[in-house]
This record gives structure tokens, C-alpha cells and sequence, in this order.
């Protein structure tokens, strides 16, 4: 048959359904682009905040009714079917069949036998192959769910407690996308720092992957903040491959927030952990993302946030306003704060960061940094240097008066800069 394939939300959704296209491609269909030339249509939801939801829904809702003009098959996987199975399968009768988060294999047998299936969540699976694309990146997963207890976050009831991929499985999958032409490989789960299997810890999956034959950068994403110690800093500015991005979520600076969200009130300690990776790695770059619009957030704890931003000069910051989820312990707070202000308050922490990356950016010109080229477009080449990640932070753009090979590493030399891209040329 031939699949058309959606992918909604996070890179492990994404990791997912490459890893599912592969498996139908060896069960013998085919994987096409346009949803015209499909004859099953499936798509990967997401349902971590209500935008996701709506996201989801909306998508759901255009495809089935694709199904009006021809004969088409529609299979909905994920998040938003683990979380609303019973509700999606009633109100949207036009689905095929309704899966909840499983592993790849069990999409691929649903394109066959057309079955619904709803279990306890099972985000982790086996390597049975992956797809290459044309992205000089891949996403690997190596674990999902969370045995965390943020109070804003549905993850838990809805993908489980965190579970682990298989240690060796893990670096089949990475050398099999190094040998066919991947130059970073990212790795992602809910908890990354929380990685353990058979007795081997998140530092030794590291080690061995930095011992890995070939010419890639190992990309880390999704570092709880309780989880990097003195281990983990010494094993990346040890490492060969592993690049000095360490993407930390914080989500607040107001302690009293922080207690209300269940996570790490003691600012001081994180103070502490950043400083010392800074003297350790004096070229790490730091990601971190806030939620502003908590229930009981006043102007007060959001000067807290203001503040912290200002003196701890982070190089990529990410703002979500807070979803009011049910299930999750935060839905039940009283002291909710209006849409407006949040939305206020958000504008305010992104134009606030916005001046801290120009001055940041400012500092890079005349600097020469090894860049991973991913396109071409209006006569310059761009790509991403070990600061930015892909989807989520800046681009680097290249002009070069001598043809680039799209996917891989040049040395540019950058001339100017802008509030997250910067511009340059071809050493």
C-alpha cells in the first residue's frame, strides 16, 4: 500500500514514525509525500498542551474528511489517542483504526489488519531499521514516559513511568544512521539524565557512543536539571563528539513557583551547576525554557524570572504560556491567571531575551566556527553550528562563491548577526 505519514509534536514522535517507515518499507509498502497519491493515511498525535490537542484534532478532522473525495484509508496514533481513546473513537467514527502509544511495529501491523488497540502506554521498542531522509540529522530515541511529578505535566499519565530503550539497540541505531550519511545524532527522551539499563548509566551510553567510528556530532536534549552532575560535565567536555549545548528546562525562577510545580525550589545550587560548567566548558551554550501564567503567579515571582534571565545570561530561552491540563495536579490550583496577562508576560520575557542573544550574537562576529550546511536558499547556503539546535534555535547563513555539498561540516567565518541568525562566509 502506500502511506501517508503525519508527525505532530516532539522529536521522539518524530524518531518514532521514521523508525515506523522503515518497517513498512521492509513489510513491502511504500512511503509517499502527498496525501493525493495515498491509499492509508496515518498520523502520529500529540497531546502535551492544549494547543497540541487542538493541533491534533484539526488534523484528524481535514483527513477524514479527505476521505469524501476518495477511498482512503485513516489510522491515528499517540499521545491524544493514549489520553482521549474512548472519546476520539465516539466522536470521530471515520477513523480506521485508533492506536494508542505503542511502538513502531504495532502501527505497521494496524495499516494491515485495520484494528484498534489500547494498552498500558509502550513508547519504546526495538531496532528494526530506520529511514534516511535528506536532513544531515536524526532524533534517537533512547527512552520515554517520566517518573518525575511536575505538577503542570501530563507526560506521566500518559506515556507511563519512564522506560529505557536497550543499551546495544541504542548504538546499532546510531551506527546504522552514521554509516548512511547522518552528521548529528540528537539524543531525546522526557528525561534524558535518567537514562539506565542492565547497569549501564546515561555516561557510559555517552562514552561509547563518543567511541563510534565517523565524523558526527552527538547532540543532547532534554537534561533534567537534578540530573547533570560533575560526571556528566566532565564526560562532555571529555568527549570528541559531544557537542557544549546543554539544553537544562528550568521552567521557573520564583521559588515559591517552583514549589507549587513540584520541581527544584534551591536556585542557588542551579547558580552553582551553571557556573561550573562555564569554568569547565567556558564555550558551553545553555538552553533553558520558563512557563509564565502558573496559577498563583504574581507580578512579583515574574520580576523573579526577569531577573534570574538577566544574570544568568542563557543563550537560548524558550517561553510557553502555562495549559491548564486536567489530570495533572496544577489544574486543581486556585489563583489562575488570566490568558491576557500571560500573554503580557510572555512578550515581556521574549523581548527581555531577545537583547540578551543580539549582545550575545554581537560577540560571534569575526569568529570562525564549524557548521553543519542543511540547505540553499535566495543564493546562500545555511546550516547550524554546535549552538543551535535544529527546529528550535538559529540558523547560520553562508555565502560561498564555490559550491557547498549539502550535509556537510565548512568552516564559516561569521560578519554580522541578528537577534538569533547569524551570516557568513565560506573560510
Amino acid at each position: 500500500m502506500r502511506i501517508w505519514i503525519d508527525v505532530l509534536g516532539c522529536p521522539k514522535n518524530e524518531a518514532d514514525s521514521d523508525a515506523l517507515k522503515a518497517i513498512l518499507v521492509k513489510r513491502g509498502h511504500e512511503i509517499v509525500k502527498d496525501l493525493d497519491d495515498a491509499d492509508v493515511a496515518i498520523i502520529n498525535t500529540c497531546a502535551f498542551v492544549s494547543d497540541a490537542k487542538r493541533e491534533s484534532v484539526d488534523e484528524i478532522l481535514e483527513v477524514v474528511n479527505y476521505k469524501d473525495q476518495r477511498d482512503i484509508k485513516v489510522i491515528v496514533h499517540g499521545c491524544l489517542t493514549q489520553r482521549y481513546f474512548k472519546e476520539i473513537r465516539k466522536e470521530i467514527g471515520e477513523i480506521d483504526a485508533v492506536l494508542g502509544v505503542v511502538p513502531p511495529l504495532k502501527v505497521a501491523q494496524a495499516v494491515e489488519n485495520l484494528e484498534d488497540f489500547k494498552d498500558s502506554p509502550q513508547p519504546i521498542y526495538e531496532f528494526l531499521g530506520r529511514t534516511i531522509d535528506e536532513k544531515p540529522y536524526a532524533y534517537v530515541k533512547i527512552g520515554d514516559g517520566c517518573d518525575r511529578k511536575c505538577a503542570f505535566c501530563a507526560i506521566p499519565s500518559i506515556k507511563g513511568p519512564l522506560k529505557n530503550r536497550g543499551y546495544d539497540d541504542i548504538l546499532e541505531e546510531i551506527r546504522f544512521l552514521v554509516q548512511n550519511g547522518k552528521k548529528e545524532i540528537i539524543l531525546v527522551s522526557q528525561d534524558s539524565t535518567s537514562y539506565a539499563y542492565n547497569g549501564k548509566n546515561f555516561m557510559d551510553l555517552l562514552r561509547s557512543i563518543d567511541s563510534i567510528e565517523g565524523e558526527f556530532w552527538i547532540r543532547l536534549l532534554y537534561l533534567y536539571p537534578d540530573g547533570i552532575d560533575e560526571d556528566l560535565v566532565m564526560t562532555v567536555a571529555n568527549s570528541k563528539k559531544i557537542l557544549h549545548y546543554f539544553d537544562m528546562p528550568l521552567q521557573h525562577a520564583s521559588p515559591k513557583i517552583l514549589r507549587l510545580m513540584r520541581r527544584n525550589p534551591d536556585l542557588e545550587s542551579i547558580k552553582r551547576k551553571i557556573s561550573f560548567i562555564r569554568s569547565e566548558i567556558p564555550d558551553a551554550i545553555f538552553r533553558t525554557s520558563f512557563i509564565v501564567g502558573f496559577p498563583q503567579e504574581e507580578e512579583s515571582d515574574f520580576e523573579d524570572l526577569l531577573r534570574f534571565i538577566d544574570e544568568m545570561k542563557f543563550d537560548r530561552v524558550g517561553a510557553f504560556i502555562y495549559s491548564d491540563e486536567e489530570g495533572t495536579e496544577s489544574y486543581n490550583l486556585d489563583q489562575k491567571v488570566k490568558r491576557s496577562v500571560a500573554r503580557l508576560r510572555f512578550n515581556k520575557l521574549l523581548e527581555r531575551q531577545q537583547r540578551i542573544s543580539l549582545e550575545r550574537n554581537k560577540k560571534l562576529v569575526g569568529m570562525n566556527f564549524k557548521t553543519l550546511v542543511e540547505g540553499f536558499e535566495n543564493g546562500m547556503y545555511f546550516g547550524r553550528t554546535y549552538m543551535d539546535a535544529p527546529e528550535i534555535d538559529g540558523l547560520v547563513y553562508i555565502s560561498s562563491s564555490k559550491p557547498v555539498k549539502i550535509g556537510t561540516f565548512v568552516d564559516v567565518k561569521i560578519k554580522s548577526f541578528e537577534f538569533y541568525d547569524l551570516e557568513g562566509e565560506l573560510k
